[in-house]
């Protein structure tokens, strides 16, 4: 048994080359009892269960429905262009949707996904729109909205965001921020993963007090690793760590 994970394939439309290979593959690829992980965004644009979106990606959802009803496992991680989607799989076998973060056990290994939307605390605009897009009110607005005005308004904003990279915010500080933060989010569920907690370590002046949340930690039994950040480098414009 394998297990697959595809994540931003930002397919726009069902008929087109990415939309068929992928359709291809799901038909193709996966085998009874695999597992395929689906990590948000799949879809550049599909809010709801609504009729313009079913028919616009028909081929796909087709695809994926044959796919989970040989008997693969899929789990469908919804990103921040594709969200409130659980009905639109509702009547799909094997077929999981989550609506955050999640983890599960597989074949003896611990698997976490995440779309990595929310791990920059500093983007306080995306975190406001998200929490509006998840709220009750909106999932009210979305069963009245026709469907034909949510895809037009939906299109603008996906070609206004493709335009915008959060990588480049701030320059070559932000970029060495955000794959800070990146870095160490992962770490920390590898970490997790093992029954333990990663700490992440950028300032000098808060070496004493990582370090006592370390002890802290390990006193209680929990296995901790520090991640320190001791020095820039151009190498990959990143940073070495420790």
């Amino acid at each position: 048994m394998k297990a697959y994970f595809l994540s931003d394939l930002h397919l726009r439309r069902g008929d087109d080359a990415a939309s068929l290979r992928f359709a291809a593959f799901l038909r193709g690829v996966p085998a009874r009892g695999d597992l395929l992980l689906l990590g948000g965004d799949i879809f550049d644009l599909f809010v709801g269960n609504k009729a313009v979106f079913r028919r616009q990606h028909a081929p796909v959802l087709d695809a994926l429905r044959a796919c989970a009803m040989k008997g693969v496992e899929v789990h469908y991680l919804e990103g921040n262009h594709d969200f409130h989607v659980k009905r639109a799989f509702g009547r799909f076998p094997n077929f999981h949707v989550h609506t955050d973060d999640f983890g599960l056990e597989w074949e003896g290994a611990r698997i976490f996904v995440s779309h990595g939307d929310m791990i920059d605390p500093e983007d306080k605009g995306y975190r406001l729109l998200r929490t509006v897009t998840r709220h009750v009110l909106f999932r009210a607005f979305l069963r009245v909205f026709p469907g034909r005005g949510i895809a037009a308004i939906g299109d603008a904003s996906s070609k206004k965001s493709r335009q915008y990279n959060h990588t480049d915010a701030g320059g070559q500080p932000g970029r060495e921020r955000l794959r800070a933060l990146y870095a160490n989010f992962a770490r920390e569920k590898v970490a997790e993963g093992y029954g333990g907690k990663g700490l992440l370590l950028t300032d000098s002046s808060k070496i004493d007090e990582t370090i006592a949340e370390a002890k802290r930690l390990s006193a209680s039994g929990v296995p901790v690793c520090i991640n320190v950040h001791i020095a820039k480098t151009d190498f990959r414009e990143g940073s070495i760590s420790i």
